[in-house]
């Protein structure tokens, strides 16, 4: 089985260009999911896949479901993906490796991992009993584990590896006579003689620094026969490879055993369970950080995806998760859809007045939608798009080769030739770099491909005379209309609310000479200096 997907999936989905990930903050979002960096990886790489099959959204969606309602599940599925990173650490490369290698050290690598798959197994198999879950994904999980506690080679794999266990867990320590060379090389070794208990030094600080693990080198072996992995050359203290033939002989009857077992259980499908590592990782980080919003005060919700005669994708109350993040107060909510009809919407207001914020937020909203993931927002409802393109200010350091404008005219073609009738297309102060007439021509042009290309579209722009020509724009063949919306000023003040009108432009004229205090009035009452 394969946790991300739903039976039958064609596993389809499409990956967003570098440029969207960064404009969508996917790597700062995914950072405050997880403060591993291997995990950090993987969530952002799949928040970057969008599902192609609605089923497959919804198919996550459940098992979100699950892990938000009940927190214990959560919290022992991620101690579950410890346990599975550990068996995927050891299965893989190294296990082909190892069935050509007999070494002792490789023998008792080998029996942990086995050791580790039964207590994998087992403990998934016990928590997905223990807890209700509805979702497919779990239950076929929990089918898939009770399924494997319940044959007879895997009750006879937990006597062997107990039985084991027990054994070579006899040898406790090892007392040494160590000969070196006058430049403090190991020789030879004198004598062992093996322990069935830790051995105490006559320097208490040595039992001390032993007791809370400091001697990394010296304590080596005890961890090699404890199970710890000692597998890569650099980590061979030359004391242990000295001892090594003295230990192989006295472990000779367990040795043989071992080996013999090992080779028993070398077919395991390893692989069922470490293949939704990945699957793990993102249910549980992802499900983690929604629950931690809600208790913040920060609603989420499941959006709802189905598809409706109109082809709508519409919001209430949403917010850019960003500002969650940040923990801003009164954050402002939003209503915002799109339909068939409601395609291209151009979109002005003053600086700081909250374009970007309210731009980039409805991507990230349609991009967890996509792959399964709750939405900021009150309510969530249709299909969302099934590929996000973006262009937001560019960096100045990668404008060398083509100047601002020509690296912003490449990135707008490259866009226009990827887009489809199931893209959305955030643009944010594009053109901007060129006069106000030129950015007004190459803006006209740019929004009359993406109607005939009947795409969905956001331009945040300071052209706000490109809206006096929507009625004239409207008259172009092509998918739905474009329609200009503000983010509204109240009393020369900013509400961060979106609507349809007109641009302002007195208020936001006015709104910035405020701001910086250069009306008439208020430099009038400026004094002179002394």
């Amino acid at each position: 089985m394969d946790i991300l997907f739903a039976e039958g999936s064609k596993k389809e989905y499409t990956e967003l260009p570098k440029e969207t990930v960064k404009d969508l903050a996917v790597e700062e979002i995914t950072s405050w999911m997880s403060v591993l960096v291997e995990e950090r990886s993987i969530l952002t790489t799949l928040m970057s896949r969008v599902l192609k099959d609605p089923e497959d959204m919804r198919y996550r969606q459940e098992i979100f479901q699950d892990l938000i309602n009940d927190a214990d599940l959560r919290d022992g599925l991620y101690e579950a993906v410890s346990k599975v990173r550990s068996l995927k650490e050891m299965s893989g490369a190294n296990r082909v490796a190892n069935e050509k290698d007999n070494g002792l050290y490789t023998i008792l690598q080998e029996l942990r991992s086995i050791s580790l798959y039964a207590d994998t197994v087992r403990f998934l198999s016990e928590l997905l009993n223990t807890h209700e879950v509805e979702s497919r994904g779990l239950l076929a999980l929990k089918e898939e584990m009770d399924a494997i506690c319940k044959t007879e080679k895997f009750t006879q794999l937990g006597e062997d590896v107990k039985k084991m266990m027990d054994d070579i867990s006899t040898v406790r320590s090892a007392v040494i006579g160590v000969n070196f060379t006058p430049d403090l090389d190991i020789e030879s070794i004198a004598a062992v003689d093996f322990q069935p208990f830790p051995a105490k030094s006559r320097y208490s600080f040595i039992n001390f620094a032993a007791g809370i693990g400091v001697m990394q080198h010296g304590g080596q072996g005890a961890q090699s026969l404890g199970m710890n992995s000692v597998n890569s050359v650099k980590y061979k203290d030359p004391l242990l490879v000295a001892m090594m033939p003295m230990m192989e002989k006295h472990l000779k009857k367990h040795f043989t055993a071992v080996r013999k077992v090992i080779a028993q259980y070398r077919d395991l499908d390893v692989k069922g369970i470490t293949d939704n590592y990945e699957g793990l990782v993102f249910y549980t980080c992802c499900s983690r950080y929604g629950q931690k919003l809600q208790e913040r005060g920060y609603g989420v919700c499941t959006p709802k995806i189905e598809e409706t005669k109109e082809k709508k994708w519409e919001l209430h109350g949403f917010y850019n998760i960003r500002l969650a993040m940040l923990r801003e107060k009164n954050v402002v909510k939003n209503d915002f859809s799109f339909s068939e009809e409601d395609r291209i919407f151009v979109l002005t207001g003053p600086n700081r007045g909250g374009k970007t914020i309210l731009e980039q937020g409805l991507g990230i909203a349609s991009l967890m939608a996509s792959v399964g993931l709750f939405v900021t927002a009150e309510s969530c409802y249709g299909i969302p798009f099934g590929n996000i393109l973006t262009h937001f200010p560019i960096d100045e350091n990668l404008t060398i080769n083509y100047g601002r404008l020509g690296d912003e005219a490449k990135r707008v073609r490259e866009i226009v030739t990827d887009t489809d009738e199931n893209t959305l297309v955030l643009f944010n102060e594009t053109y901007s770099t060129t006069s106000s007439s030129d950015a007004h021509y190459l803006s006209s042009d740019l929004l009359h491909i993406l109607k005939d290309k009947g795409a969905a579209v956001i331009f945040n722009t300071h052209i706000h005379e490109l809206a006096k020509d929507i009625p004239e724009m409207n008259k172009w063949e092509g998918k739905g209309k474009i329609i200009s919306v503000i983010m509204e000023i109240k009393d020369n003040v900013n509400t961060f609310k979106v609507k349809r009108a007109d641009p302002d432009y007195c208020s936001y004229a006015r709104n910035i000479a405020l701001k910086y205090g250069v009306t008439y009035e208020q430099m009038k009452e400026t004094k002179p200096k002394a």
